[in-house]
């Protein structure tokens, strides 16, 4: 008899020190020391075979100095020609004046949560312009915020400032990104990206992130379906975060819950255990990771709830060797899609189609962050010769017709993109709210102005700003929205004040639309 309860699978992913934990971030620029850098480092560096390192190790060695070992390898035979090229544009790239930040990191080696830091932020100027002003974006789990720093004459001196983020600047434990741009008098600027994972000040914690290739749009855990299996697997991703100056050894055992409601004040939906491989180790002030899968197959409390299209809450809970327990919460969801037909009524410029699809990807990253994405466009078009009056709406009789005359039968939306609008101050009309899921009527699509202009250039264009919004605000009709005037949000009426938001809500009411899939 099959099983209908959650079944789990693991896979470790790494360790990594909290004060180096992007591997894209900005590598910091040092000039190298050939006779004391590693064969392994002088290959790493230069793309050199092992054997023409340890040549250039040893000439290094031999002769101290740039100079002279620039002159050492210019000898024949002292290592390939291709060898020697490489390293004579090195040397004469050493010499050049250069203005660039060379290396970002904290004052205290970390970063700590919820506590005050600095970042040092060290940079080169070959150049008689000094350096006037450093910006600081910072990226991280709420609103990325910026700072900004007026460099003095000291500064200049030691080639570092030193930004200090006070009390309202602190973050949480988690990924933190910092983008730095240092700008000259003149203008020219130098950047460096650096990340670091603030460790946690108390100072153990576990944290639960989706996982990159199943994220929703609202950063949840998302249920995804399976359809050759019949199941919903939910990925993600563990973080534990060592703030301490030692290693800490954990459990094997890993506890993991799933609650309708709130961990703890909900009801508990599926619950289990499983043992890891081995027992985790996280080094001092550094972070482990794995990511956890969880297979769910119908007849699960968790595939019945997330085909219900319902919320849940993950708990994991790890238990260190010393007898500290942690946990991590996170929201799980499925994420749901629909299709559209895009019917271009008349003729498009090459430019014109261009900035259609433009808008129409604009407006799937629009309801992409309220958890619904598309999960397909087709694409249509009916030329002048056959649109005749239809290229441009006139009347609601006139929008009806063409629902009936051009409808596509599939169980996608149809979308009209129009040449004009010519009906009461309207540029954009549903055939009803919520429309049906069949194609047999004259309600079953909707129909919008192209927003058209010619810029200065004399290009016909469209305006993908007004137009993703206004194909997102009637298919928001079409499955079942009603206007809304709150700030920002996709469903005001007035095109001029329409925003991007959509509320949750709204998203409830969306999802039960006949149109609307698991993804």
């Amino acid at each position: 008899m099959a099983t209908t309860a959650t079944t789990v699978r693991t896979a470790f992913l790494r360790t990594a020190p909290g004060n180096a934990f992007s591997l894209s971030d900005t590598p910091a620029y040092q000039v190298p020391d050939f006779s004391r850098a590693s064969v392994e480092e002088i290959t790493r560096t230069f793309g050199l075979s092992k054997g023409e390192s340890t040549k250039l190790q040893k000439l290094a060695q031999q002769h101290a100095g740039p100079e002279k070992l620039r002159k050492a390898l210019r000898q024949p035979r002292a290592v390939t020609k291709a060898t020697a090229e490489v390293l004579e544009r090195h040397f004469t790239f050493r010499t050049m004046p250069r203005f660039i930040v060379t290396d970002v990191t904290a004052e205290k080696t970390y970063v700590l949560s919820n506590r005050p830091f600095a970042l040092q932020i060290s940079f080169q100027n070959d150049f008689d312009q000094p350096a006037e002003l450093v910006n600081i974006d910072v990226h991280w789990a709420g609103e990325p915020f910026l700072i900004q720093q007026e460099l003095t004459d000291a500064d200049r001196r030691k080639k570092q400032v030193t930004v200090a983020f006070d009390e309202t600047q602190t973050l949480p434990v988690g990924l933190v990104r910092f983008t730095v741009d240092l700008y000259r008098r003149d203008g020219s600027q130098a950047s460096f990206i650096k990340s670091f994972y603030v460790l946690p000040s108390n100072p153990l914690s576990l944290q639960v992130a989706p996982a990159g290739a199943t994220v929703t749009g609202t950063w949840s855990a998302r249920g995804a379906f399976q359809p050759g299996s019949n199941t919903f697997l939910t990925e993600c991703q563990v973080t534990i975060a060592n703030g301490d100056a030692s290693a800490v050894t954990m459990k094997r055992r890993v506890n993991w819950s799933f609650w309708d409601g709130g961990v703890g004040s909900g009801s508990r939906v599926e619950s289990g255990s499983f043992d890891l491989s081995s027992n985790p180790v996280v080094p001092a002030y550094s972070v482990w990771q794995a990511s956890y899968w969880f297979s769910s197959p119908s007849g699960s409390g968790i595939y019945n709830k997330y085909h219900a299209k319902e919320d849940l809450a993950l708990e994991i809970q790890m238990e260190a060797s010393d007898g500290r327990i942690i946990k991590g919460q996170i929201t799980c969801r499925v994420m749901l899609a629909y299709g559209v037909n895009i019917i271009k009524v008349g003729d498009f410029g090459s430019q014109e189609h261009i900035d259609l699809y433009n808008s129409v990807d604009i407006m799937r990253q629009i309801f992409e962050q309220r958890d619904i994405t598309l999960r397909g466009v087709q694409r249509y078009i009916i030329n002048n010769s056959l649109a005749g009056g239809y290229t441009t709406i006139d009347s609601e009789t006139e929008f009806r017709n063409l629902l009936s005359d051009w409808s596509v039968s599939n169980d996608f939306v149809d979308i009209y993109v129009c040449q004009d609008f010519n009906w009461s101050g309207y540029n954009g009309y549903a055939g009803d709210i919520p429309g049906p899921t069949s194609k047999t009527g004259n309600t079953d699509g909707v129909a919008v102005e192209k927003t058209g202009y010619t810029d200065a250039l004399g290009v016909r264009r469209l305006n993908t700003d007004v137009l993703s919004k206004l194909i997102g605000h009637e298919v928001g009709h079409y499955l079942g929205l009603s206007h809304l005037e709150d700030t920002d949000n996709l469903m005001r009426s007035n095109t001029g004040v329409r925003g991007p938001a959509l509320n949750y809500d709204q998203y409830r009411t969306m999802m039960g639309h006949g149109f609307m899939v698991f993804i």
